[in-house]
């Protein structure tokens, strides 16, 4: 319980914890997501983003890029925590456990194309 007001008090007064930096990626992880989605709610994008042609809806490349964003972050954190199996048979019968390569392989894509975008448009994450 110490620990945990000692954390809020923290975080109240420099913004992270020292519980944060123990796994700083993990930290993100579960914050950022919220925090790129609540940009979707803004009034602006970056002009890159910005099309005329959207009649009330001129950021929605923004907000697609937002979203990828955060799915990046989402499944950088399942690809930690998950690790996928999948039960096989063998030539010989035996049963084992394997890892679910394919969806590793597709959380990975999902997860560099969302950080590159982060990283991309960094300077761009404001309201």
């Amino acid at each position: 319980m110490f620990e945990e007001i000692k954390y809020f008090i923290q975080r109240g007064k420099r913004g992270y914890s020292d519980r944060d930096t123990w796994d700083i990626s993990e930290y993100l992880g579960e914050i950022m997501p919220e925090l790129l989605r609540s940009l979707k709610r803004g009034s602006g994008c970056p002009s890159k983003f910005y099309d005329k042609g959207a009649v009330n809806n001129e950021c929605h490349k923004w907000s697609e890029a937002l979203e990828t964003m955060a799915q990046g972050f989402e499944a950088a954190e399942w690809i930690k925590s998950s690790h996928p199996k999948i039960e096989i048979i063998t030539k010989d019968g035996k049963r084992e456990m394997s890892s679910d390569f394919k969806s590793l392989d597709q959380a990975e894509e999902k997860m560099k194309k969302g950080l590159h975008l982060f990283a991309e448009n960094y300077l761009g994450l404001w309201d």
